[in-house]
Parts: structure tokens; sequence; C-alpha cells
């Protein structure tokens, strides 16, 4: 990544952090949540890129499909558990979010399987013990994490050659555009917050500066509701 990419890319872990923290304020905004979960997965697809173009290969093909299918395997199974549970609070969002199959996993890059993955286990995670008369317990969601995070580990060391690296670099340049049109939609969604939560909105506003390493503007906006977020 350049300066400036590297910029854009703190900022979508910034603007994710913020969310992370504050998820709590935008129940019952499935609009914003939405569009606070596509600059978290936009994130995380960047740094694993990022990772193939740096890492290159260290591992077999082989091991990483054995391990993306026993990944997808854990996911079926969770997203199968919280349809049941969401057909029983007759939850109509939750239950198209659930149903997935091996179709869905199919059609998606290797990069977005682990993306869709860990939504799922989030999901289940914010279900809790609720998910336990579906087979899901703390141990299964602790399990699952471990598989997905050697998964994770396993990514970016798989994929070989030069064409990878290139394709990996294309697709992020591809991605930064798309953050820039999310992340100019959160902007307009979180103006509102401004007057009725202005606490909320600084804290947002502070979460999507800018930090150019390379200039002696090192700190952010003491203010930043004064000043409109500088866009990426």
């Amino acid at each position: 990544m350049n300066t400036r990419e590297k910029n854009k890319n703190e900022t979508l872990g910034a603007v994710s952090n913020f969310y992370d923290a504050e998820k709590n304020s935008f129940t019952g905004l499935p609009g914003i949540v939405a569009a606070f979960s596509d600059i978290k997965m936009i994130h995380k697809e960047i740094d694993l890129n990022e990772k193939i173009i740096q890492e290159g290969t260290k591992g077999k093909v082989v091991s990483k499909d054995d391990s993306q299918n026993e990944l997808v395997k854990t996911a079926l199974v969770f997203a199968g558990s919280v349809y049941g549970y969401a057909a029983g609070k007759n939850d109509s969002e939750l239950l198209t979010f659930a149903d997935i199959n091996s179709k869905t996993f199919s059609k998606l890059r290797d990069s977005e399987i682990p993306l869709i993955v860990e939504k799922i286990l989030d999901k289940a995670d914010e279900i809790g013990e609720a998910l336990i008369p579906f087979g899901i317990t703390e141990e299964k969601r602790t399990l699952a994490r471990t598989k997905l995070d050697d998964y994770l580990q396993k990514f970016g060391s798989v994929n070989t050659g030069k064409s990878t690296k290139k394709s990996a670099r294309e697709t992020n340049l591809m991605l930064f555009d798309k953050a820039d049109q999310k992340l100019k939609v959160l902007d307009k969604l979180m103006f509102g917050f401004k007057e009725s939560n202005p606490g909320l909105y600084s804290k947002y506003s502070a979460a999507r500066v800018i930090y150019d390493k390379v200039s002696s503007h090192k700190g952010v906006n003491d203010n930043p509701t004064d000043t409109p977020a500088k866009p990426v």
C-alpha cells in the first residue's frame, strides 16, 4: 500500500472499531447497521489481500482447501441453529440472514468466505445462550472462533505467484473505491446524530479523520464536530 491507501485503510479500521464500541446506539436502525457492516467487511478483505501481497506463498493449497471446507461446515451448522432460533421468534430479518447453504459459499471468492463466517459467528455470539437449545454452546462458539483464526492465519500464506498478488492488488483498488462510496453514505446517515447525539457524532468524526503519518499533523481534531470529517 502507498501512504494514501494506508491512511484510507486506517480510517476504515477506526470506523469499524467505532461501530464495535457503539453498536448499541444503532439498535433498530438496520440501514445504518448494514452500512457499518459493509465497511467492516471491506476493511477485513483489504487486510487479507494485503497479506497475500506481502507474504506470498508459504503453505499448500490442499491444506487451505481442507481448512476452508471445515470452516464452511461449521458456518452452516451455526447458520442452521440461528435459523431455528429465528423461526421460533418469527424474526423475518434474522431468517433471511441465516438462510444459507453450501451453494451460498460456492459463489464467494476465497477472501469473502471468512468474512461471511465471521458475520455468522458474530450473530451467534450476540444471541448467546439462547442458542443452546439449538445445539450451539459457548464451548462450540469458542471452538468455531479458533477455526476461523486458524483459517485466517493460513489464508495469506497459500495463493501463489505474481498473478495472484496482482489480482489481490487490483481487488484492493476496487475495494477502496467501494469504501469511498460506503463512507459517503455513512457520513450522510451519521449527520442526523449531530444534533440528537453530538457525543456520538463527535466520536464518529474522530474515527473518520485520515492520519497522515508523513505530515506533522499527527493528532486528531480537538473538536471534530466543528470541522467536517476529511473524506477518504
